[in-house]
């Protein structure tokens, strides 16, 4: 058998975890542990097992769209670009014409790449229909120039990074993914707006694609925010929702007491009452409201919206949630109105491959259904594009991202999410 050579490329070894190559190893019941480096565990089993090597290149692939600290920006575009997106042939054609590379292509283990070259591409097209077009993926190599500090001296190097670009023509959207530079461990999203901006450019004088704006899309931020929060606050309305009879008679009664004729406009007492009464029942009860239970598929911690004159709204009180905010409760009649959010902080709840385990009649360990796992995430909308960051993960899997991303876009389509079971 001939003898294939694994060289990685330190641009890749600085973007995927080590331990992510040695659950690959475990996953395929590879030897992962011991005297030889994992590079030599790898070119071992590459050696031995050529399925392996295909699953290595996958994972690579795997690992480079989705990867380390990755910040996801989505751009909608408009229907007059699938003339050529749509089309293989007209994409074919187009690329040509701009010196871009008309078949697929893999050179993400090639050492020799230089900056701003395409190292992935690849198009997919309908099963039925040969000619249209379903997604189209690029992946360019950056060097970000970074100041490190080492030895008391700063030293500007390189920092080698991939730039990922998913265009799916029907949905007539893209995701652009971006990992940030880091300098003395301080995320530098200045830099990562730069290399947005680049390619955002770059697809539009290439591809001819034209951009709609996004700032519809705060809408879409109300409407999650909307979901999320109804869902997680129900048990309490209901409970709340038992005694405003008795609520409403008692202050009917206080406001005849002082002669106030209306106590719903211009302030709706009863309703306020009803607000603080879920506030104090969430606040004393608050570990089940941030947690998972049957219904929930994440649960909003922040947002930040402005208001009709203006002026920024905040609702977050010190590193605590939503939920202890007094901003919040004083501006959500307001939100209710406007229905947009500029941004929205949402913990995910992400059914995972484990299993919770119970002991059943016979007292025997039984599966009891997945294991939650709680992803933090940022959504911001900019005019340009809706930026979508994972937070305190420096690796987020694939199938996580594709899960927050799956539900964005099914609140963007106007759907509301199934729940987990």
């Amino acid at each position: 058998m001939e003898k294939t050579e694994l060289i990685v490329p330190e641009g890749i070894k600085d973007s995927i975890f080590q331990y992510r190559f040695v659950d690959l190893l475990k996953k395929h019941g590879k030897p992962f542990s011991g005297k030889p480096t994992i590079w030599e565990r790898l070119q071992q089993a590459i050696e031995n097992d050529r399925a392996f090597e295909e699953s290595f290149n996958q994972f690579i692939i795997d690992e480079i769209s989705n990867g380390k600290s990755r910040q996801v920006y989505i751009c909608n575009f408009s229907i007059e670009s699938l003339a050529i997106l749509g089309n293989y042939t007209s994409l074919q054609a187009k690329m040509a014409a701009k010196e871009l590379p008309t078949e697929n292509l893999n050179r993400l283990l090639e050492a020799d790449v230089e900056d701003g070259e395409i190292v992935y591409f690849k198009v997919k097209t309908d099963e039925m229909i040969s000619s249209k077009v379903t997604k189209i993926s690029l992946s360019f190599f950056n060097e970000m120039p970074v100041e490190d500090e080492s030895e008391g001296k700063t030293i500007l190097r390189n920092f080698p990074n991939y730039v990922w670009i998913d265009i799916l023509p029907d949905k007539k959207y893209l995701q652009i993914k971006v990992r940030p530079a880091y300098a003395n461990h301080i995320m530098n999203l200045q830099e990562s707006k730069r290399v947005f901006e680049y390619y955002w450019e770059f697809l539009k004088e290439k591809f001819g694609i034209v951009f709609t704006d996004m700032s519809e899309t705060k809408n879409t931020l109300y409407n999650m925010f909307k979901e999320l929060t109804e869902k997680a606050e129900a048990p309490y309305t209901k409970k709340v929702e038992s005694i405003m009879p008795e609520v409403d008679k008692q202050v009917l009664k206080l406001a005849e007491s002082i002669n106030l004729l209306n106590y719903k406009d211009p302030v709706d007492i009863p309703n306020r009452l009803a607000r603080l009464f879920e506030r104090a029942l969430i606040l004393s009860d608050l570990k089940s409201y941030k947690g998972y239970n049957l219904g929930k598929i994440g649960i909003v911690d922040r947002i930040d919206f402005s208001d009709q004159s203006g002026a920024r709204v905040n609702a977050l009180s010190g590193n605590e949630g939503i939920e202890v905010a007094d901003i919040y409760f004083d501006t959500r009649e307001t939100l209710d109105e406007l229905k947009r959010l500029n941004k929205i902080w949402i913990r995910w709840f992400v059914p995972t491959e484990k299993f919770k385990l119970f002991k059943d009649t016979n007292n025997t360990l039984a599966p009891s259904g997945p294991e939650i796992e709680q992803v933090e995430t940022r959504i911001e909308v900019m005019n340009n594009r809706v930026g979508i960051y994972f937070l305190n993960d420096q690796s987020v899997p694939k199938e996580v991202q594709d899960h927050v991303l799956s539900l964005f876009r099914e609140f963007e389509e106007g759907e509301i999410p199934k729940t987990i079971n």
